[in-house]
């Protein structure tokens, strides 16, 4: 469940890109109130295959006192072909309690076909795609390029299980986020994605987040509600390339907090 809901996680472009390369996000989860989690996500550029490739990482970690309760060890791994922003390869490592989830789709643009494989039970499938057709994690780092409009409804479709999915982006009206390392209230775009089908943000949940509206369009705060009681996550810094105050801000806390001004 934590993994699926830091899948929200969708900053300045570099280049042609939406994002930086090198930049890390670094999140705290919470249930109930309670700190149980923290979510990463990382990007660079690295060879596969002979060729250089875009690469985004997300892992999700309960903290060692929740383990007991419900230990999450999530990995998810992104490979882009970074001049048509198109996946290459996705892959997914979960490990929730007793729940195992070991998968990988590849993509055969030139074909329209997907291969999918899974790693634990050895169940494999192709199936056709479109000229557009992006995973979970290439699509909601695909959608830091949009500057999504209030009060308006965006369909997109999106692959899941191994099928292609209608999912609609509902925008909202701005609002001011307070984050604990940043002194400034964020302006950001409330935003209530829903899918037609589970495990894309929750399961089993009704999700809302909040968008930052400067250029990184960073998710900045989640609030999920699940029938085991409601989870949020909230952005703790941003490191990486950059000058902008999502850097400078923090390290200034960082630095203010650790005596050293």
């Amino acid at each position: 469940m934590l993994g699926a809901v830091f899948m929200l996680c969708a900053s300045a472009p570099a280049g042609n890109l939406p994002f930086p390369i090198g930049e890390q996000l670094t999140y705290t989860i919470t249930w109930n109130g309670i700190p149980i989690a923290r979510a990463k996500a990382v990007t660079e550029i690295k060879p596969f295959e002979g060729r250089e490739v875009l690469a985004m990482r997300i892992t999700v970690n309960t903290f060692s006192f929740f383990d007991p309760v419900c230990k999450v060890d999530d990995y998810y791994e992104g490979l882009i072909d970074p001049e048509t922003f198109l996946p290459v390869r996705f892959e997914q490592n979960l490990k929730q309690r007793n729940y195992r989830r070991h998968e990988i789709t590849t993509f055969d643009y030139q074909a329209r076909k997907a291969h999918y494989v899974h790693l634990l039970n050895g169940k494999t499938r192709t199936y056709k795609i479109e000229p557009d057709s992006r995973d979970i994690l290439s699509f909601m780092y695909f959608m830091r390029s949009v500057l999504l409009e209030e009060d308006r409804e965006t369909p997109y479709r999106v692959m899941s299980d191994e099928k292609i999915y209608d999912l609609f982006i509902k925008a909202f009206k701005i609002e001011p986020v307070d984050l604990p390392h940043y002194d400034r209230k964020i302006p950001c775009l409330t935003v209530k994605p829903e899918a037609m089908f589970d495990g894309l943000f929750v399961r089993k949940g009704k999700a809302t987040v909040w968008v930052s509206r400067d250029p990184r369009h960073l998710l900045t705060f989640a609030r999920v509600s699940t029938p085991f009681g409601r989870v949020s996550l909230t952005l703790q810094g941003v490191s990486g390339p950059g000058d902008d105050f999502w850097i400078t801000e923090k390290k200034d806390n960082d630095e203010d907090n650790n005596g050293t001004r």
